[in-house]
């Protein structure tokens, strides 16, 4: 690798932690409608569909699954999960979760208005996701302001994580897939969310990665890059892990890890 590039994009990245971390408040904040709700609850199934409310200008959300959950969409609702659906403005899930036929099931039968979005990380999807919320709740200005600083971030991220893989051939977990596409991997080959079988770890070895990309939430591609004896990342899609709670947060998070194993 060239250290000259390394340094350079690590202080680009360091820019990065530094001026997104101060200008979250940004991606939150911004102007209302006044006819967005004032004190309804907006109840989310997962803390990645709660961050994608967050974009649209959503507040007063409370999460469903435990943030500190490894697999979210696994969680049991308890009683007083049901409970606080039936009373909520609205409820947002994605549709997979393990209990989202009991949390539709709730909302129809209280009467509650539900959306059901299509959660990725690319960045594309999380704004289109973001901005049928916000013109649901009446938030569109506020998700504005989000987006014009939401696309700088984007593209200077995007910028520093090329210029240390460009041209450099990966194997991902698929449940990280969107997000390593839109990061303009070459991606070799895809293995998951299910344990690798022997099989499959020779074939993905055969690929001749430079690097595995695995998924936090269902780590399983660590025996592919032993045999391969390649740099191993694990990236988020949920936030929560080691205090993420945004959108930005989780890319942050996963631009690290990239660029920390180099």
């Amino acid at each position: 690798m060239n250290h000259s590039v390394y340094t350079h994009t690590k202080k680009g990245f360091v820019f990065l932690l530094v001026f997104f971390g101060f200008s979250t408040g940004l991606f939150a904040g911004g102007g209302r409608d006044d006819n967005a709700p004032k004190n309804g609850v907006i109840v989310a199934s997962t803390s990645w569909v709660a961050a994608i409310a967050y974009c649209a200008g959503a507040e007063n959300v409370r999460i469903l699954a435990p943030v500190d959950l490894r697999h979210p969409p696994e969680y049991e609702l308890k009683p007083s999960d049901l409970s606080a659906a039936s009373k909520a403005s609205l409820i947002i899930y994605a549709g997979w979760e393990m209990f989202a036929k009991k949390l539709a099931e709730t909302a129809g039968n209280a009467g509650v208005q539900v959306l059901q979005i299509r959660v990725s990380n690319d960045p594309g999807d999380i704004k289109a996701e973001a901005k049928k919320i916000a013109e649901l709740l009446g938030t569109t200005p506020r998700y504005e302001t989000w987006v014009a600083g939401f696309d700088e971030f984007t593209a200077t991220l995007r910028t520093d994580i090329q210029a240390v893989y460009a041209g450099k051939p990966v194997v991902v977990n698929s449940m990280q897939t969107p997000f390593i596409s839109w990061l303009g991997f070459d991606i070799a080959g895809e293995y998951g969310p299910a344990e690798p079988s022997p099989a499959l770890v020779l074939e993905m070895v055969n690929m001749k990665p430079t690097l595995v990309i695995d998924n936090y939430h269902n780590a399983s591609g660590l025996p592919i890059a032993e045999a391969a004896k390649v740099p191993y990342a694990e990236l988020l899609n949920f936030p929560g892990r080691d205090g993420t709670r945004t959108i930005e947060d989780v890319f942050r998070y996963n631009a690290a890890a990239l660029l920390g194993v180099q």
